[in-house]
């Protein structure tokens, strides 16, 4: 069996029991602790604390057909105490920015066919006032929920610039070359801002105007089941195509899809005891700018294409960031950089990563992106995110 399932058999319970990794009713399991990874207690409170309610838990408080007006229905609803909006199936066009409130959950009656189509544009925030653009935000706010729906940008005609194959020839213009076909297209498509247990759980990001999703100095969100894919807007330099993790901690990301962005980017001071479960990274994941460390990877598969500009763990650059924190641990994770197995492409480090030991990511510049932990043993209980069911 692939060693990447095996964490999602010891970690999710048998089929008969309906809970899922993110759901409520799991504590942390002291029988698989290590102590020579502390951290192990604290990344088992990643995630929305008391885990994402059942779907069944919230009562709809509204339902929205095509044509009907988002941002006064969320309004109500977070005035009556919050609750569902719920929306049919089919198209919405979304022509202003969308204020997610707090104990509000946004529900697709269909993944696939409920779709937010965004058509805001806007230019480069440094010729906008200092402003970004977002589609849909939530700031400030807790027991925020995006479930079971698309939201893709739509402003434009053209398809964003990137390559279909993952054996395409690397060229410049994909992440280093501005995008000039249209220069207003700096519009993201969901970000949250100083947000408590709040989640996105089964949803599409489509090819977004800038960044696709964003957690900024946020706690306790869960991001699960979601598929990311495609940016304009990933150029040096161009503050765009990140699904990223800025100063958020206790962060829980499980089963997520990501491809055809610029970076899947833990950073900055505040990013700490996030959890990286099971994921399917067609990006590299990128540690700079003093995260605070001691995030965990785990059970992922990550390969980034040839055309991709970086190996799948990338640590910055010191001319512009600041050196990864200490303790950034990677377990049992399928690794494969621009099309080499391994952390590395090229050079007499391009080796197949162990799945039987624990890397760390580097805490200086000029060292390897990567090197073993110091040890030679894996943990004591098989992982380092040690849940078990409540009985």
């Amino acid at each position: 069996m692939k060693h990447w399932l095996l964490l999602l058999l010891t970690a999710v319970p048998a089929l008969a029991q309906p809970a899922r990794v993110g759901d409520g009713g799991w504590t942390f399991d002291e029988r698989r602790f290590d102590p020579r990874f502390p951290a192990m207690r604290e990344w088992a409170k990643a995630g929305v604390e008391g885990g994402i309610p059942a779907r069944s838990a919230t009562p709809v408080r509204a339902t929205l057909r095509p044509g009907d007006d988002l941002q006064p229905a969320i309004d109500r609803v977070a005035a009556g105490g919050g609750g569902v909006v719920l929306l049919t199936a089919g198209d919405f066009p979304i022509r202003q920015p969308v204020a997610l409130k707090s104990g509000v959950i946004l529900r697709g009656e269909s993944r696939e066919g409920t779709r937010l189509l965004v058509l805001l544009k806007a230019p480069f925030f440094r010729f906008n006032g200092g402003k970004s653009a977002v589609a849909f935000a939530a700031t400030d706010a807790e027991r925020v929920g995006v479930e079971n729906l698309t939201m893709e940008y739509a402003a434009v005609d053209f398809p964003p610039n990137d390559r279909a194959e993952a054996n395409a020839d690397w060229s410049p213009d994909v992440f280093h070359r501005p995008e000039r076909r249209d220069t207003t297209v700096y519009v993201s498509l969901l970000i949250f801002t100083r947000c408590r247990n709040s989640w996105v759980d089964g949803c599409n990001l489509l090819r977004a105007g800038a960044h696709p999703l964003g957690l900024a100095q946020c706690q306790h969100l869960t991001l699960r089941d979601n598929r990311i894919d495609q940016a304009y807007i990933k150029q040096d330099s161009r503050h765009g195509g990140y699904y990223g993790v800025w100063g958020s901690s206790y962060c829980l990301f499980f089963n997520e899809s990501v491809s055809r962005i610029r970076h899947f980017a833990l950073m900055l001071p505040g990013c700490r005891y996030n959890v990286v479960l099971n994921c399917h990274f067609e990006v590299d994941v990128n540690f700079h700018d003093r995260d605070d460390g001691d995030n965990l990877v785990e059970g992922c598969r990550i390969e980034t294409p040839v055309w991709h500009s970086w190996a799948a763990v990338g640590v910055g650059s010191p001319r512009q960031h600041g050196p990864p924190g200490r303790g950034n641990l990677f377990f049992n994770n399928f690794i494969s950089s621009k099309g080499t197995p391994g952390f590395f492409h090229r050079g007499p480090r391009a080796a197949p990563a162990r799945t039987d030991a624990v890397y760390e990511v580097t805490h200086e510049f000029g060292q390897p992106a990567v090197q073993l932990f110091p040890t030679d043993s894996p943990p004591r209980g098989g992982t380092l995110y040690a849940l078990r069911r409540i009985p």
